[in-house]
């Protein structure tokens, strides 16, 4: 204890290093899976699950970053895994978020722009644990409720890979010869402002899935240059400055075989309500979205057919001041 406070701050990221955080319980209760990192100064995170139903009460280590690539850093990270660290607030390196399957029996995650898997009831000690060799860099990775295929943002582009590491393009723009138009990343507004970091959903059976389609063209473009690097060129970014242009963000179902012909938009008053606050598919014949006007005084919750695109309104609610989103709802 001969450090003084601020070097222990510092050494343990704010006293947050070694503490179970992402924290998943499978439908049955059997499995608690979290990453945390092995000590309080140990800054790189692994994957971990406690059988509650086990003999003892000591979690197994399914996912180790040093053992999966040899090293802890994450030197080649995508730059959208960068930005979603620094919006989490994000530290640590390893495995710092992941995606499960609908029983929680098979998770995915990245490493250095790379996807991985991992048996949650096997284990990595098992060798249950690899690598999917699929066009990347990957970001995002979330496994179908069925576990028999990933979903994952490479660059504006969804894609969908098997298991067996072959992948296809399920949603892009063919003719965005300028990167402004994404599909399945969620826009600015929505991820620094609203919680809403991500821009798909897996419909129950895998099939289909809700794709966000962003068009950033309307946003203002601002430069932002590395003060400690002058020579090198500023770096363009796409910033919604309060009273400037917002992105025009869309929502579609598309085919995860990517066979099924063109997205289908889910229609609702975008002008009226331009903000997509919250998305999921909780049933097969239902995707459930939540809107917001520009000014945030006026939120609707809409039910949406995935066959038609039609949606009807569910709830509404207004103030003349603000209406604030709560995590975890609707």
């Amino acid at each position: 204890m001969s450090d003084t406070f601020p070097r222990q701050y510092a050494r343990t990221q704010r006293f947050t290093l070694g503490d179970p955080r992402n924290v998943t319980v499978s439908p049955d209760g059997t499995r608690v899976v979290f990453a945390r990192s092995a000590a309080g100064d140990d800054p790189v995170n692994a994957l971990w699950v406690l059988d509650t139903d086990g003999p003892t009460n000591t979690p197994r280590r399914v996912a180790d970053p040093i053992a999966l690539l040899g090293v802890g850093d994450d030197s080649s990270l995508p730059e959208a895994e960068r930005r979603r660290r620094e919006r989490m607030r994000e530290g640590a390196a390893g495995v710092t978020g992941y995606a499960c399957d609908g029983r929680v029996r098979m998770a995915a995650f990245t490493l250095s722009g790379r996807l991985f898997i991992t048996d949650l009831v096997a284990g990595a000690l098992d060798g249950h644990d690899r690598e999917l060799d699929v066009d990347g860099p990957v970001f995002d990775p979330v496994p179908d409720p069925l576990g028999t295929q990933v979903a994952y943002v490479c660059g504006p582009s969804l894609r969908v890979a098997a298991l067996d590491g072959t992948s296809r393009v399920v949603a892009t723009e063919p003719t965005d010869d300028n990167g402004l138009v994404t599909w399945g990343s969620a826009e600015f507004v929505a991820a620094e402002e609203m919680g809403r970091h991500r821009g798909f959903w897996w419909s129950p059976d895998g099939t289909r899935l809700a794709v966000c389609r962003v068009d950033n063209s309307p946003v203002p473009t601002w430069w932002i240059s590395d003060p400690a690097n002058p020579d090198r060129e500023p770096t363009a970014v796409r910033y919604p400055a309060a009273g400037t242009a917002n992105a025009d963000v869309s929502l579609h179902v598309v085919d995860a075989a990517g066979t099924g012909g063109a997205p289908l938009a889910i229609t609702w008053d975008r002008d009226a309500y331009p903000y997509l606050a919250t998305a999921s598919w909780p049933r097969p014949d239902t995707i459930l979205l939540s809107v917001q006007s520009r000014d945030q005084r006026r939120l609707r919750v809409l039910t949406a057919d995935p066959s038609t695109g039609a949606t009807q309104v569910l709830v509404e609610d207004s103030d003349e001041a603000w209406v604030e989103l709560v995590p975890g709802t609707p």
